[in-house]
């Protein structure tokens, strides 16, 4: 399980991200009282123009409740995001950081430049694997 209070994390999981769904909701969960939790898929918004101002505006949101000492973000499918996004999130990871944290969720993690990664904790997810039920007729 991820530890608390958490680092920036990335969780990688190669070819889906069924397990990582399944800690995330579990971590949500568990943690749901000193933690206050986003999400984002950057296979929708990955671009500078689009990601930055939203991520500007999340991280410089208030908590909505005073007991929340922690603000989790994670990001979906983050190996969409375009270079000069990452470029802006490191910056933000160095500067901004103190008490919102950043998750990326991955299928191949050399797609986030060494600078990210060397801020986070690179955890890999357990293979889901699925043996479908075929039905002979």
């Amino acid at each position: 399980m991820l530890q608390y209070p958490p680092p920036h994390y990335i969780l990688f999981e190669p070819l889906n991200d069924i397990e990582t769904q399944r800690v995330w909701k579990e971590y949500k969960s568990k943690h749901s009282y000193e933690c206050e939790f986003s999400e984002i898929d950057a296979a929708e918004i990955n671009t500078v123009e689009t990601f930055a101002p939203w991520f500007h505006n999340w991280i410089a949101q208030v908590p909505a409740r005073q007991e929340v000492r922690i603000r989790i973000l994670i990001v979906w499918h983050a190996e969409f995001l375009t270079f000069s996004c990452q470029q802006m999130l490191r910056r933000s990871l160095e500067e901004r950081s103190f008490k919102c944290r950043v998750w990326f969720h991955v299928e191949d993690p050399s797609t986030l430049q060494p600078a990210i990664q060397s801020r986070c904790i690179v955890k890999r997810m357990p293979t889901y694997t699925h043996t479908p039920l075929i039905k002979q007729l």
